[in-house]
């Protein structure tokens, strides 16, 4: 079964067995996403991918999935040149995460999964899992499809922008997504490719995928905010992509309810 545990009552919270089950906390961000796309559009994702996901139905028989109110606002400094960011330092992200996950263990649950929607929270919540697996003995896990191959197999098919940063901020993956979950909230007149490929012409090792990294800020690669082509976005594509991703968290989150250390 998978529910929400802000939409529980309080002795069915009580009365799950913590053996089988798991808590899935999203995590995202409210931040600039370019000229074309809404500051929410980290959070509006993610809350549609677990939407989507929550009405799964016979995967999840002997053991329960819940879905933690969501934390909305993430760590997102690289972004406070454009308006409308709104940014957590890392230690606050971090306090709040610990707080949720004491709160989570408090009533006897094994199993926390962050759940991960912003590429600038990746690599604090990395630190954090092990922080908290040692802190709270529990089992701690992170899904984060920046930086991961999460999407790798559907782009193989789908993707049409030509650069390695055509999925990375703003751009053709995010926009195809929300031009299939909100597209009243999209203006593609104001979409642009803007990749900095070029400004890392001719370097052997730096990159924003490395093997050598910048602690760089969004104005440092992009005029406008985006990292990517989303000119090759469409809502079609956006089908396609979340249709994948609820399949793919579910065999995630069934994986991660058998696996123990």
């Amino acid at each position: 079964m998978i529910q929400y545990w802000e939409n529980m009552i309080s002795r069915e919270i009580g009365a799950v067995d913590k053996a089988h089950a798991a808590v899935l906390l999203p995590v995202s961000a409210v931040e600039q996403h370019g000229p074309h796309l809404p500051v929410g559009t980290d959070a509006i994702i993610l809350r549609a991918l677990l939407k989507n996901f929550s009405k799964v139905t016979g995967h999840f028989q002997e053991d329960e999935v819940i879905i933690a109110p969501q934390i909305t606002v993430g760590k997102s400094n690289e972004h406070m040149d454009f308006p409308g960011t709104m940014t957590l330092t890392a230690k606050t992200m971090y306090d709040v995460i610990d707080e949720y996950t004491s709160a989570i263990a408090k009533w006897g649950f094994r199993k926390l999964i962050l759940t991960n929607s912003h590429g600038g929270n990746t690599d604090l919540l990395n630190l954090l899992s092990r922080d908290l697996r040692i802190k709270y003995g529990m089992e701690i896990y992170v899904f984060d499809w920046w930086f991961t191959d999460f999407w790798k197999e559907i782009l193989q098919k789908v993707q049409e922008s030509k650069s390695p940063y055509g999925v990375f901020h703003a751009c053709e993956l995010e926009t195809s997504l929300m031009l299939h979950i909100a597209p009243q909230m999209v203006d593609m007149e104001q979409a642009k490719d803007e990749t900095p490929d070029r400004q890392f012409e001719g370097d052997r090792f730096i990159s924003l995928y490395g093997p050598v990294t910048m602690g760089w800020k969004t104005r440092d690669v992009s005029h406008s905010g985006v990292i990517g082509d989303p000119e090759e976005a469409s809502a079609e594509k956006g089908q396609v992509l979340m249709d994948f991703a609820v399949q793919k968290l579910t065999a995630i989150i069934e994986e991660i309810l058998q696996f123990h250390y």
